[in-house]
């Protein structure tokens, strides 16, 4: 039957049609305003601005209330991001003053066992013979398991046992130099620590946990690595997680695998004398920048007696190793890979890469290689040597520094009212005074924790604004403008001529029919033409319908 004979209220197959049209445009449209719930509003350009301005504004006012406007926006989205994530935990651990000391206690009390336990691998001696070269990948494995043992509690005995039981099986003897681990790739970042824990604890063979910081391009859900003891059964655990819920969240848990490889080899030219020379003096920089920054050693009385050994112009590779050991076993920095290793003492491998030099044997690199060698080592090395910028307190200032007696006075002014002439009401404790001083007075005396807790939020709130890289919502990018569809132009109907008063049209001369310019060839030009669509001429072939 042919479609077009179908009454509109019959056709079953264009209502099907409509519908799910009409269904997939609404979700298409709640699943882009889900993800703009995630983004930042985007900040008008200055042509938008400006048309928001009169007529008469001079381009000097125009990009003077361009700036403010700016800053204003600025201001408003930090509020915003504040009062949104102040109570989760990973704002809290990087802003909240208790918190935030807290934490800094904890990493400055792991950074002090790292270094005891490079002083005593320095004591014993373990270091001696060990160069940062392929050809000693065996010693250098052999040295981390040391670095491990002894991270984790162990002795000079344990480590002695270690060795002695290296080619024994796993399961017949306890490895304290190894772990087995659960990662959790995508853990809501309403999650706590504390939950987590609750629920790893229940299981035999915890040890730690690990959590990343929060993905801003992932809706702030942060990483976990729980780590157990190896002879732990890590994949019974994983099944028992897996059934587990926090609050509405799935955890979705994977066994982590143990690292591949160790021990991994950078390229040719970093064997260079050249190369090896500004590699001492790069690792003495950094060295002073981290032991500064984390109030180890200083440049005056404490000195860091590792420096001693440098001398000015130097190639020695063996006091580049130890300086290159020192970095990587105290503050988690593989050099000759230009990268830290966060939270290293938390994570399941407390030493687990180190990136070396190849063997020295072989064609020497070219002048070229040494020098892509250099520019790229110093453009990675230098993030950790940038010493931390303070903003301009004026600048600050426009973002909203809060001050905290204006702070204390607000709190002040919306715990008190006035009832009538010489009659105050303290709202906390609705007790009534005949002056407002004595109101003050009160509330000092009886809620100095809430006073407390107003101070406690200024400095929460400042620890944020003051941070250069604080954390934000990405920009979202603007939506596509839906361009409307082009109208269906109906097909030109034929009519047929009147033969009787039909004259030929008159012949045109060569240059009227060519051009003056003549012949013009184009393989571009479109098809005036429409396309006639016979895509529905069977549709309807194999339904019946019932009228």
């Amino acid at each position: 039957m042919n479609r077009d004979k179908i009454p509109r209220a019959y056709d079953l197959n264009a209502r099907r049609e409509r519908e799910f049209k009409r269904q997939r445009s609404g979700r298409d449209e709640l699943y882009r305003r889900e993800d703009y719930d995630n983004f930042q509003p985007v900040m008008m350009t200055f042509k938008a601005f400006l048309s928001t301005q009169d007529d008469s504004i001079t381009d000097e006012e125009a990009l003077q209330k361009y700036g403010e406007y700016k800053l204003e926006f600025q201001r408003q989205q930090l509020n915003e991001f504040f009062v949104t994530h102040k109570e989760d935990e990973w704002f809290k651990m990087k802003y909240h003053p208790t918190m935030k000391e807290q934490r800094l206690t904890e990493m400055k009390e792991m950074l002090q066992k790292r270094l005891h336990v490079f002083t005593t691998l320095v004591n014993d001696e373990f270091m001696n013979d060990v160069a940062l070269d392929e050809t000693n990948q065996d010693k250098l494995i052999e040295l981390m398991d040391k670095i491990v043992v002894l991270l984790e509690g162990g002795s000079e005995e344990d480590i002695e046992e270690m060795i002695a039981n290296k080619n024994n099986s796993e399961e017949t003897k306890k490895q304290i130099h190894k772990t087995t681990s659960i990662f959790l790739s995508n853990l809501h970042p309403s999650i706590t620590k504390l939950e987590i824990e609750t629920i790893a604890k229940k299981f035999p063979g915890y040890m730690r946990l690990a959590l990343s910081e929060p993905d801003q391009n992932n809706k702030f859900a942060r990483k976990c690595w729980l780590t157990f003891e190896r002879n732990a059964k890590i994949r019974e655990i994983c099944f028992g997680l897996n059934n587990m819920k926090i609050r509405e969240h799935d955890l979705k848990p994977v066994v982590n695998k143990d690292l591949s490889k160790r021990i991994r080899i950078v390229d040719k030219p970093s064997t260079d004398s050249k190369v090896a020379e500004l590699s001492i003096t790069t690792c003495e920089k950094l060295i002073k920048v981290l032991d500064k920054k984390a109030g180890l050693f200083d440049e005056d009385e404490n000195k860091n007696p590792l420096l001693d050994h440098i001398v000015e112009g130097s190639s020695d590779t063996k006091v580049l190793d130890r300086l290159i050991l020192y970095l990587r076993i105290v503050f988690s920095l593989d050099f000759y890979n230009k990268n830290e290793y966060p939270f290293e003492d938390e994570m399941p491998n407390r030493c687990g890469l180190l990136h070396v030099r190849p063997s020295a044997d072989g064609d020497e690199s070219s002048e070229k290689e040494i020098a892509e060698y250099v520019q790229k080592m110093e453009d990675k090395i230098s993030v950790f040597l940038k010493e931390k910028v303070e903003i301009k307190a004026e600048l600050l200032s426009k973002l909203g520094l809060r001050n905290e007696n204006d702070e204390i006075e607000k709190f002040m002014s919306v715990s008190m009212q006035e009832i009538e002439s010489d009659k105050w009401l303290c709202i906390l404790s609705q007790k009534k005074f005949k002056a407002p001083q004595f109101v003050r007075k009160h509330i000092e005396n009886k809620f100095g924790e809430k006073i407390d807790d107003v101070k406690m939020e200024v400095e929460f709130f400042n620890n944020y604004i003051m941070d250069e890289n604080r954390p934000k919502l990405p920009v979202a990018t603007p939506m596509p403008m839906k361009r409307p569809h082009p109208e269906k132009r109906p097909a030109p109907r034929y009519v047929e001529q009147d033969m009787r008063n039909y004259e030929p049209p008159a012949k045109k001369s060569i240059k009227d029919r060519l051009g003056v310019g003549g012949v013009k060839v184009t393989y571009s030009a479109p098809d005036p033409r429409d396309i006639i669509d016979y895509s529905d001429v069977d549709s309807f072939a194999n339904f019946d319908y019932d009228f």
